[in-house]
Protein backbone atom coordinates (compact mmCIF):
# COMPACT_ATOMS: atom_id res chain seq x y z
CA UNK A 1 0.00 0.00 0.00
CA UNK A 2 2.82 2.25 1.08
CA UNK A 3 4.34 1.47 -2.36
CA UNK A 4 1.41 2.23 -4.80
CA UNK A 5 1.17 5.69 -2.30
CA UNK A 6 4.52 6.79 -3.51
CA UNK A 7 3.97 6.32 -7.06
CA UNK A 8 2.37 9.67 -9.27
CA UNK A 9 -1.23 7.51 -9.44
CA UNK A 10 -1.13 7.04 -6.07
CA UNK A 11 -0.19 10.26 -4.84
CA UNK A 12 -3.12 11.63 -7.29
CA UNK A 13 -5.61 9.22 -5.71
CA UNK A 14 -4.86 10.50 -2.38
CA UNK A 15 -5.04 13.63 -3.07
CA UNK A 16 -8.61 12.92 -4.76
CA UNK A 17 -9.91 11.46 -1.27
CA UNK A 18 -8.26 14.27 0.63
CA UNK A 19 -10.61 16.93 -1.55
CA UNK A 20 -13.63 14.70 -1.48
CA UNK A 21 -13.29 14.04 1.92
CA UNK A 22 -12.88 18.06 3.37
CA UNK A 23 -14.84 19.62 0.43
CA UNK A 24 -17.38 20.87 3.44
CA UNK A 25 -14.44 23.08 4.64
CA UNK A 26 -14.98 25.37 1.83
CA UNK A 27 -18.06 26.70 3.47
CA UNK A 28 -15.82 28.42 5.75
CA UNK A 29 -15.76 32.18 4.24
CA UNK A 30 -12.02 31.98 3.67
CA UNK A 31 -11.84 29.29 1.30
CA UNK A 32 -15.41 30.29 -0.12
CA UNK A 33 -13.61 33.66 -1.38
CA UNK A 34 -10.61 31.22 -2.64
CA UNK A 35 -13.14 28.92 -4.11
CA UNK A 36 -14.64 32.41 -6.17
CA UNK A 37 -11.58 33.70 -7.34
CA UNK A 38 -10.59 30.45 -8.58
CA UNK A 39 -13.59 30.01 -10.67
CA UNK A 40 -13.17 33.39 -12.03
CA UNK A 41 -9.63 33.00 -12.52
CA UNK A 42 -10.08 29.49 -14.46
CA UNK A 43 -13.57 29.92 -16.09
CA UNK A 44 -14.46 33.48 -16.55
CA UNK A 45 -11.06 34.73 -17.96
CA UNK A 46 -11.32 31.83 -20.45
CA UNK A 47 -14.87 32.90 -22.13
CA UNK A 48 -13.38 35.19 -24.88
CA UNK A 49 -10.89 32.09 -26.08
CA UNK A 50 -13.80 29.72 -25.67
CA UNK A 51 -16.01 32.04 -27.44
CA UNK A 52 -14.15 32.14 -30.30
CA UNK A 53 -13.10 28.94 -30.27
CA UNK A 54 -17.06 27.53 -29.75
CA UNK A 55 -17.69 29.65 -32.54
CA UNK A 56 -15.13 28.66 -35.23
CA UNK A 57 -15.45 25.13 -34.26
CA UNK A 58 -19.36 24.96 -34.86
CA UNK A 59 -19.59 27.01 -38.08
CA UNK A 60 -16.13 24.35 -39.72
CA UNK A 61 -17.84 21.31 -38.18
CA UNK A 62 -21.48 21.97 -40.36
CA UNK A 63 -19.18 23.02 -43.23
CA UNK A 64 -17.46 20.15 -43.31
CA UNK A 65 -20.05 17.75 -42.29
CA UNK A 66 -22.45 19.28 -45.66
CA UNK A 67 -19.39 18.29 -47.79
CA UNK A 68 -19.17 14.53 -46.47
CA UNK A 69 -22.84 13.79 -46.32
CA UNK A 70 -24.51 16.70 -48.31
CA UNK A 71 -28.04 17.99 -47.53
CA UNK A 72 -29.13 15.00 -44.88
CA UNK A 73 -30.50 17.70 -42.26
CA UNK A 74 -31.43 14.63 -39.73
CA UNK A 75 -27.81 13.02 -40.27
CA UNK A 76 -26.32 16.04 -39.73
CA UNK A 77 -27.65 17.35 -36.70
CA UNK A 78 -27.27 13.77 -34.88
CA UNK A 79 -23.06 13.97 -36.45
CA UNK A 80 -23.40 17.66 -34.73
CA UNK A 81 -25.31 16.79 -31.25
CA UNK A 82 -22.79 13.73 -30.87
CA UNK A 83 -19.50 15.00 -31.76
CA UNK A 84 -19.93 18.78 -31.04
CA UNK A 85 -21.99 19.19 -28.57
CA UNK A 86 -21.16 15.84 -26.66
CA UNK A 87 -17.36 15.25 -28.01
CA UNK A 88 -15.85 18.42 -29.09
CA UNK A 89 -17.06 21.05 -26.87
CA UNK A 90 -16.29 19.22 -23.29
CA UNK A 91 -12.56 17.98 -24.85
CA UNK A 92 -11.77 21.47 -26.50
CA UNK A 93 -12.87 23.51 -23.38
CA UNK A 94 -11.00 21.24 -21.20
CA UNK A 95 -7.68 21.39 -23.24
CA UNK A 96 -8.19 25.44 -23.11
CA UNK A 97 -8.30 24.83 -19.37
CA UNK A 98 -5.51 22.48 -19.18
CA UNK A 99 -3.19 24.85 -21.55
CA UNK A 100 -4.53 28.33 -19.24
CA UNK A 101 -5.03 27.37 -15.56
CA UNK A 102 -2.55 23.84 -15.33
CA UNK A 103 0.75 25.33 -15.75
CA UNK A 104 -0.25 28.65 -13.39
CA UNK A 105 -1.52 26.59 -10.72
CA UNK A 106 1.41 24.41 -10.29
CA UNK A 107 3.52 26.90 -10.63
CA UNK A 108 1.82 29.47 -7.67
CA UNK A 109 2.19 26.42 -5.71
CA UNK A 110 5.84 25.67 -6.47
CA UNK A 111 6.60 29.57 -5.65
CA UNK A 112 4.92 29.23 -2.45
CA UNK A 113 6.71 25.65 -1.44
CA UNK A 114 9.87 27.62 -2.04
CA UNK A 115 9.04 30.92 0.11
CA UNK A 116 7.78 27.98 2.48
CA UNK A 117 4.10 29.53 2.68
CA UNK A 118 3.15 26.28 3.98
CA UNK A 119 4.56 26.21 7.09
CA UNK A 120 3.87 29.72 7.70
CA UNK A 121 0.26 29.01 7.10
CA UNK A 122 0.63 26.03 9.43
CA UNK A 123 2.02 28.39 12.32
CA UNK A 124 -0.73 30.84 12.04
CA UNK A 125 -3.36 28.29 12.81
CA UNK A 126 -5.12 28.09 8.85
CA UNK A 127 -4.63 24.06 7.30
CA UNK A 128 -2.13 24.96 4.76
CA UNK A 129 -3.73 22.15 2.58
CA UNK A 130 -7.58 23.12 3.15
CA UNK A 131 -6.54 26.82 2.00
CA UNK A 132 -4.36 26.65 -1.17
CA UNK A 133 -5.62 22.91 -2.71
CA UNK A 134 -8.99 22.84 -1.95
CA UNK A 135 -10.66 25.94 -3.98
CA UNK A 136 -8.07 25.28 -6.61
CA UNK A 137 -9.57 22.00 -7.31
CA UNK A 138 -13.27 22.54 -6.53
CA UNK A 139 -12.59 25.91 -8.41
CA UNK A 140 -11.72 23.48 -11.53
CA UNK A 141 -14.55 21.11 -10.92
CA UNK A 142 -17.16 24.27 -10.71
CA UNK A 143 -15.35 26.52 -13.47
CA UNK A 144 -15.13 23.52 -16.64
CA UNK A 145 -18.57 22.23 -16.82
CA UNK A 146 -19.38 26.53 -17.17
CA UNK A 147 -16.77 27.31 -19.79
CA UNK A 148 -18.11 24.07 -21.64
CA UNK A 149 -21.99 25.16 -21.42
CA UNK A 150 -20.76 28.53 -22.32
CA UNK A 151 -18.89 26.13 -25.69
CA UNK A 152 -21.90 24.23 -26.24
CA UNK A 153 -23.99 26.98 -26.49
CA UNK A 154 -22.20 29.41 -28.84
CA UNK A 155 -20.93 26.53 -30.91
CA UNK A 156 -24.47 24.78 -31.88
CA UNK A 157 -25.55 28.59 -32.46
CA UNK A 158 -22.78 28.70 -35.00
CA UNK A 159 -23.62 25.66 -36.41
CA UNK A 160 -27.42 26.29 -36.67
CA UNK A 161 -26.37 29.78 -38.52
CA UNK A 162 -24.52 27.88 -40.95
CA UNK A 163 -26.91 24.82 -41.20
CA UNK A 164 -29.44 27.50 -42.03
CA UNK A 165 -27.16 29.12 -44.57
CA UNK A 166 -25.93 26.07 -46.45
CA UNK A 167 -29.42 24.17 -46.40
CA UNK A 168 -31.33 27.30 -46.92
CA UNK A 169 -33.66 26.55 -44.19
CA UNK A 170 -35.36 29.04 -41.56
CA UNK A 171 -32.90 29.15 -38.20
CA UNK A 172 -35.94 28.52 -36.10
CA UNK A 173 -36.81 25.27 -38.55
CA UNK A 174 -32.86 24.23 -37.96
CA UNK A 175 -33.17 24.31 -34.02
CA UNK A 176 -36.17 22.59 -33.57
CA UNK A 177 -34.88 19.27 -35.74
CA UNK A 178 -32.01 19.77 -33.74
CA UNK A 179 -33.93 20.03 -30.17
CA UNK A 180 -35.82 17.00 -31.38
CA UNK A 181 -32.69 14.42 -31.91
CA UNK A 182 -30.59 15.67 -28.93
CA UNK A 183 -30.47 13.04 -26.03
CA UNK A 184 -30.76 15.31 -22.95
CA UNK A 185 -28.71 12.40 -21.14
CA UNK A 186 -25.83 13.01 -22.82
CA UNK A 187 -26.25 16.50 -22.70
CA UNK A 188 -25.67 16.45 -18.97
CA UNK A 189 -23.68 13.56 -19.27
CA UNK A 190 -21.16 15.82 -21.25
CA UNK A 191 -21.45 18.10 -17.85
CA UNK A 192 -20.65 15.63 -15.36
CA UNK A 193 -17.58 14.65 -18.10
CA UNK A 194 -16.31 18.00 -17.48
CA UNK A 195 -16.70 17.99 -14.02
CA UNK A 196 -14.37 15.01 -13.54
CA UNK A 197 -11.75 16.54 -16.21
CA UNK A 198 -12.05 19.34 -14.04
CA UNK A 199 -11.26 17.08 -10.78
CA UNK A 200 -8.65 15.66 -12.56
CA UNK A 201 -6.48 18.69 -14.15
CA UNK A 202 -7.02 20.30 -10.58
CA UNK A 203 -5.85 18.02 -8.70
CA UNK A 204 -2.38 17.05 -10.52
CA UNK A 205 -1.67 20.77 -10.80
CA UNK A 206 -1.95 21.03 -7.14
CA UNK A 207 -0.24 17.65 -6.67
CA UNK A 208 2.75 18.71 -9.25
CA UNK A 209 2.87 22.57 -7.31
CA UNK A 210 2.71 21.19 -3.43
CA UNK A 211 5.17 18.32 -4.04
CA UNK A 212 8.24 19.47 -5.24
CA UNK A 213 11.50 20.40 -4.16
CA UNK A 214 11.23 23.50 -3.11
CA UNK A 215 13.98 24.65 -5.51
CA UNK A 216 13.88 27.67 -8.07
CA UNK A 217 13.98 25.33 -10.48
CA UNK A 218 11.69 22.69 -9.84
CA UNK A 219 9.11 25.58 -10.70
CA UNK A 220 9.18 25.07 -14.20
CA UNK A 221 9.55 21.29 -13.98
CA UNK A 222 5.89 21.40 -11.92
CA UNK A 223 4.44 23.32 -14.74
CA UNK A 224 5.77 21.18 -17.71
CA UNK A 225 4.53 18.02 -15.31
CA UNK A 226 1.44 19.36 -14.79
CA UNK A 227 0.22 20.13 -18.18
CA UNK A 228 1.56 17.22 -19.49
CA UNK A 229 0.05 14.76 -16.83
CA UNK A 230 -3.43 17.18 -17.40
CA UNK A 231 -3.05 16.58 -21.08
CA UNK A 232 -2.94 12.86 -20.42
CA UNK A 233 -6.03 12.89 -17.82
CA UNK A 234 -8.46 14.56 -20.01
CA UNK A 235 -8.09 11.81 -22.99
CA UNK A 236 -8.27 9.53 -20.58
CA UNK A 237 -11.88 10.39 -19.16
CA UNK A 238 -13.01 11.60 -22.52
CA UNK A 239 -12.37 8.28 -23.92
CA UNK A 240 -13.74 6.26 -20.83
CA UNK A 241 -17.13 8.07 -21.65
CA UNK A 242 -17.03 7.42 -25.06
CA UNK A 243 -16.71 3.39 -23.98
CA UNK A 244 -19.60 4.19 -21.28
CA UNK A 245 -21.61 5.78 -24.14
CA UNK A 246 -21.01 2.93 -26.42
CA UNK A 247 -22.18 0.27 -24.20
CA UNK A 248 -25.29 2.21 -23.17
CA UNK A 249 -26.34 2.92 -26.42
Amino acid sequence: MNAFANTRLGAYLLLAWFAASRQRELRRPLLREQLQRQVYAAGVTALPVIGVMAMLTGATVVTQLAALVGADSDLTQRMIFLGLFFELAPLLSALVVVARSSAGIASELAVMHVHDEFTTLRRLGVPAADYLLLPRVFGLVIALPAVTACFQAVAIGSGWLATALLEHRPLAETAGRFLDLADPWLALLSLVKSALMGAAIGIIACHHGSSGKGSTQAISGAAIQAVGSGLIAVFVVDVAFAVLVYALR
